[in-house]
């Protein structure tokens, strides 16, 4: 369905892809023969069904431009991706790990000001897309401070997609943890002196991980295919810098490839959530056959 829905908006683009591959090849073949060799004269569906049999097996189709396998292509540029969002994962889930559990805690002067912080970055984040944050880093760091290159470095990448999800995740466990230490075993720990460190990790993360790990898994699928507009930003040649160029070249099997991926992509980290979820808490499980 997906690579149905992604062949059909893709084919419904203004401009013709031959007209673009003639002009930058110089080829002296007639469009009609081109169109013919390269198989754009298939009927809609003929053509989809064939090549979801060829998708299953492996084989993704050719780029029109340059002629080669797509799948190579896409495998090499999804290592980029996955490495940017890998990256920028860990620096989100270590901020939002180190400011939520303070916020949680909230019997300290440092946890009520951890407090106000997580409630003001988590607004904050929320407010501010990755295209304005992206080239405000770059002025920074690359124009008016250059400790970065302008282009293929991951760190500022990876701070501009950690720094709009290290906000929402920094409440969410603040939120979660405060619950579970509401509810738990947590008054009881402390009444015996147990550390107020093992009781933040013991009583309040440690039961409410379940639900934050599906969530997170959910969420770094998304991280992925949000990848896209940072690499552009940051010329990080990955599959967000593949799929655009694509486009203006009217490469439509390699827009549809790209466009399928991350769908699938995006539907396989909800279902890794899911199963680390089950995995981490088998109450969820039960509680799903009720």
């Amino acid at each position: 369905m997906i690579f149905a829905a992604s062949r059909a908006i893709v084919r419904a683009l203004p401009g013709d892809p031959l007209e673009t591959l003639i002009a930058e090849s110089g080829s002296s073949i007639a469009p009609e023969e081109l169109r013919i060799q390269m198989g754009l004269d298939r009927p809609f569906f003929e053509a989809l069904f064939s090549d979801l049999r060829k998708a299953a097996k492996g084989d993704l189709g050719v780029s029109l431009l340059n002629r080669e396998p797509i799948a190579p292509l896409l495998a090499a540029r999804f290592v980029k991706t996955l490495k940017l969002a890998c990256f920028a994962f860990l620096l989100s889930l270590t901020a939002s790990l180190i400011l939520g559990l303070f916020a949680a805690s909230g019997r300290t002067l440092l946890a009520r000001i951890a407090d106000r912080i997580c409630t003001f970055y988590g607004a904050l984040s929320a407010a501010m897309p990755t295209p304005w944050l992206g080239p405000i880093l770059l002025l920074v760091f690359c124009v008016w401070i250059p400790i970065f290159p302008s282009s293929n470095h991951i760190v500022l990448p990876a701070l501009t997609l950690a720094f709009t999800t290290a906000g929402f995740w920094a409440r969410l466990i603040r939120q979660r943890v405060r619950e579970t230490l509401a509810e738990g075993a947590a008054p009881g720990a402390r009444a015996r002196g147990v550390p107020e460190w093992k009781v933040i990790l013991k009583y309040g993360l440690a039961p409410a991980s379940g639900s934050m790990i599906a969530y997170l898994g959910t969420q770094f699928g998304a991280m992925l295919g949000g990848a896209f507009i940072t690499e552009i930003i940051f010329d990080w040649r990955g599959m967000g810098m593949l799929f655009v160029e694509a486009v203006l070249k009217r490469d439509y099997p390699v827009v549809e490839a790209a466009t399928f991926t991350t769908a699938a992509l995006i539907l396989c980290g909800t279902t890794l959530g899911d199963l680390a979820r089950t995995l981490v808490d088998p109450r969820s499980q039960q509680e799903r056959n009720l």
